[in-house]
Order: C-alpha cells, then structure tokens, then sequence
C-alpha cells in the first residue's frame, strides 16, 4: 500500500470511548484509509508513534474563534497546538454574520484547524433592531427572527446560540429562535441564564426550551460559580438525567480550569452600574441616598464569592502591568483605597477584565468525568503575546489528559479522549469526523500520554503545551515533529455538507 502519510507503531484510541489496541494507520488523499498491520506499506511521510497515542483530532465544543475571523485573525497556533482539528465558533449568543460570508472569508483566507459555527441570538438581535434592545419582540417580530435561522441555516451553520440574555429576551422569544433550527437538524447551546444563584432555574429553563423546540442542546461551560452554589451540583446532574429519561438530548461543555473569565472587570455589584447609568458618574455612587446601599451590596458580592482575593484582572487592549494579575484586595492595598474605589479605577481604565477563581476544584473533577459532559475552551486565537489571558486558551485539552486522565484519574483515557472527539462530533452532527475509522476525514492528533501536560498558567499564560508531536488536518501536517507547520489546511464546515 502507497500512503501519504504512515503512523506507525502507535496505540489507536479511536474517539468512541473503547480501549485503545496497537494498529498503523494509513493517510492518503486527506481520508483515513487503511487501520492495521499494513505491511509492507510504505509512505512519502512516516512517523514513528511508539509508546504514543493516535487519536482523533481534537474538537473544541465552546470557543468565541468567529470573534477573531471578523478581526482578520486566521492564523494563531494556540488552538491547533493543543490538538484540535475542528473548533466550534459563535457562542453565548454572538457569532458571525452572515454566515455565508463568514464562512467563505475562512475559506479564502484558510485557518490552522477546520472551523464550524452557530447562529448567535444577540447578533441577531442586533441585525434586526439596531441599538434599540429594550423591547419584547412581537409575533412579527419573532417570525423575522426565524426567517434570519433558516437562512443561516442554509448557509451552513451548525445550530443556534444564546447567552447573555437581557430581560427582556423572554423564554417565549428563545423557544421561537430555537425551533428554526431544531427542525432543520441543529443544536442550541447557551450560557444560560444564571451560573450561580439562579443555577437550577436556567437549566431548567434550557431543558424546557429543548421540549418546546424539539431540538439538541449543550450547556456552555457548566459550572457551579461562588462557594454558596457549589452544593447544587447534584441537583444540576438530576435534572440532566431526569430530562435525557424523558427523551431530551442534553449535553454541556467545560473547560478544565478552577477559573471563569470575563469581557469586563466584575468589580462592582449591578446596582452600581445602574446608578451610575441613571445619575450619570461614577461620583454618584457616593450620593448620600445610595452610597449606603452601594456599600451593602458590594459587601454582599464579596462575601458570595468568597472574598476580594477571588479575581484576577487583565487588560483587553494594551498591557497594564499595574492591575495585570492582581486581585481587588491587592490593588486596595497598593492604590491606599477600599474595594468600591478600585472597582471605580478600573472601570474608568477601561478595556479591563478578569478571571475568577470562585468555583470548586471538585465539582470540576466530577463535571468533567461525568457522561454528558464534554470539554470545550470557552477560548480564542491569541494573537497578542503581550496581554494577559486565560490559560484555557492554552492548555485546556492537554490538561484533561494531564491532570485530569493520568493524575486525577477522574477518567479513563478513552473516556477523555471520546470527551474531546467523538462525543462532540455526534452531538454538533459531524458525520464525516471524530472518530479513527476508514474512510472518515484524516484529522489525527498524535501524542504521548505520559509527559503530555498544559504549561500555561495564570501568572505565565501564553505557553503552548508538550506532549503533542504530531496534529494532522484533513490529511495534511498542522503540526510536525512538536513545530507548527506554514500552510493553513483547515476549512469552514458547513453543516449542509454533512
């Protein structure tokens, strides 16, 4: 047999979640060919995959990439050195638009891993109504809305997406975004409406919307968020399990860090923000009226999360060595000020936000090795080294091996590797990858099992992992010999293809 590319002498987890077995694999014309003995085989490539691991390319369930492609960022190798062959765009209710356009900007401009997208609720939204957001949208309303579904549909969209819903985007308006999509074979995935006090009412919301739409959902980046919530998981699982006995498809993503992140600072509690909008200044907030009340609440925030020690600030725009890394308590004592006049600070900074450490290290464990969960980044491509970010853009698929496979053992090899392949492909509908079999898509990550680990961390974070040799992206080298390679061989895919 005359292969393109030849892995030798590895161990085949084939992304259903089985054992691995001992096999080569033969890559020819960008489809998997041939899995076995192959002897005699020979190939214009050949790696040596001896005491490695062959897998499916890896796909990320959760990431904000269409944020970068209308920012003409194509090319970053955060993502495809983690493995990752296929990333899912347009999450929390925003994407890009239209989709055709979007899709055939990645096309033509090419990206290191193959990318798919969902419809995004706020993106339309803001299609339709402009800057006039206030307002409960009327049947009318509601049927323009859908008519955009359909054709982003048409143009090749997984699915649609929510998350960060104003209150004025009722149950009722995301049932009817949803149907659209549920009809025509698509998925909803929402940051649902509250993470942590209102954690049970928004998974239950978003498994009602999966009975009234008929259509698949994923929870984005399932947590329990803030020490007072973390005894609600157990709840959270049964509703899960209690909705997919009734027949709902019910899956949900999570990253693998102790840490959310966030677009602002997270510093001040909501009823700053509305006195400020309402009386014009930050000033205000010290107006006798209120400044009493503005007091109790940001007392009331710190003590929920767990004290002032519990964020971590980052700059969005140019580097801030001043906050970059810091906590609320730490730039209190640095700037000589209390908490409510370092939330003012950084507000006035702007392009300030922050990463939380306000979730229990448990519940991530039992999240991730639970069966309906699988791992998304919740991430982006970074293009500036300079700023300060989450390491989840980083590290999180080869930190599910790491820690969470090999140390924690939380879960099994296979287990992890379903996790991040096969498990996503069935759920989003990627028929034609996400599993080592013949005839599929060559996209094929290689690694070695026992130094694999993330390296980026919360004071360094721009660090690519070690452990993954070889990433292979429709049958072409993305990464070779632990080096990214100079050709872009990743495409949009487009769910009318499948």
């Amino acid at each position: 047999m005359d292969f393109d590319i030849l892995i030798g002498n590895g161990t085949v987890v084939d992304g259903t979640g089985q054992q691995g077995y001992q096999a080569n694999v033969g890559v020819k014309y960008g489809k998997i060919e041939a899995i076995g003995e192959l002897e005699n085989a020979t190939a214009a490539q050949v790696i040596d995959a001896s005491n490695m691991v062959v897998a499916p390319g890896f796909i990320d369930a959760h990431t904000h990439v269409h944020v970068n492609i209308d920012n003409d960022i194509m090319h970053e190798d955060n993502l495809v050195r983690q493995g990752l062959t296929t990333v899912v765009g347009g999450n929390c209710g925003k994407s890009g638009w239209p989709v055709g356009e979007h899709f055939d900007k990645v096309d033509r401009l090419g990206m290191k891993q193959n990318y798919i997208m969902l419809i995004g609720h706020n993106t339309l939204r803001r299609e339709l109504f402009g800057d006039d957001q206030a307002q409960f949208l009327d049947p009318w309303q509601l049927k323009e809305m859908q008519k955009l579904v359909v054709r982003g549909m048409e143009e090749g969209a997984f699915g649609v997406t929510a998350g960060y819903m104003s209150n004025y985007a009722i149950s009722d308006e995301l049932f009817a975004f949803a149907r659209p999509a549920g009809e025509m074979g698509g998925l909803y995935a929402s940051h649902i409406r509250s993470e942590d006090k209102h954690l049970l009412q928004a998974i239950a919301e978003i498994v009602e919307l999966a009975q009234h739409a008929d259509i698949r959902i994923e929870i984005s980046h399932l947590k329990t968020m803030n020490p007072p919530n973390w005894n609600k998981l157990d709840s959270v699982f049964h509703l899960m399990e209690d909705a997919v006995d009734r027949g709902v498809t019910v899956r949900a993503d999570r990253y693998t860090y102790c840490a959310w992140a966030g677009g602002s600072t997270n510093a001040l509690p909501s009823v700053a923000y509305q006195i400020k909008q309402e009386r014009g200044s930050w000033e205000n907030l010290h107006d006798p009226d209120v400044e009493e009340i503005i007091y109790e609440e940001l007392d009331k925030m710190w003590e929920e999360r767990g004290g002032a020690e519990t964020l971590l600030f980052c700059s969005m725009g140019e580097p801030r060595p001043e906050v970059e890394n810091k906590t609320p308590a730490q730039l209190a004592e640095q700037w000589d000020c209390d908490l409510l006049e370092v939330g003012v600070r950084l507000e006035e900074m702007g392009k300030i936000s922050a990463i939380g450490l306000a979730m229990s290290e448990d519940n991530i464990k039992r999240i991730l090795a639970h069966p309906l969960v699988c791992v998304g980044s919740d991430s982006h491509q970074e293009a500036d080294k300079s700023i300060f970010t989450h390491p989840r853009s980083y590290g999180t698929f080869p930190r599910m091996l790491a820690k969470y496979c090999r140390e924690e053992q939380a879960v099994t090899l296979p287990e992890a590797v379903h996790k991040m392949t096969g498990m996503i492909a069935e759920h989003f509908g990627l028929t034609d990858r996400g599993l080592l079999e013949e005839g599929l898509v060559a996209d094929v990550v290689v690694f070695d099992p026992a130094p694999v680990q993330d390296i980026a961390t919360f004071g360094d974070p721009h660090q690519y992992p070690e452990g993954i040799p070889h990433v292979i992206v429709n049958g072409k080298f993305a990464v070779k010999d632990g080096e990214t390679t100079a050709e872009n061989h990743g495409r949009a895919i487009r769910k009318t293809d499948m």
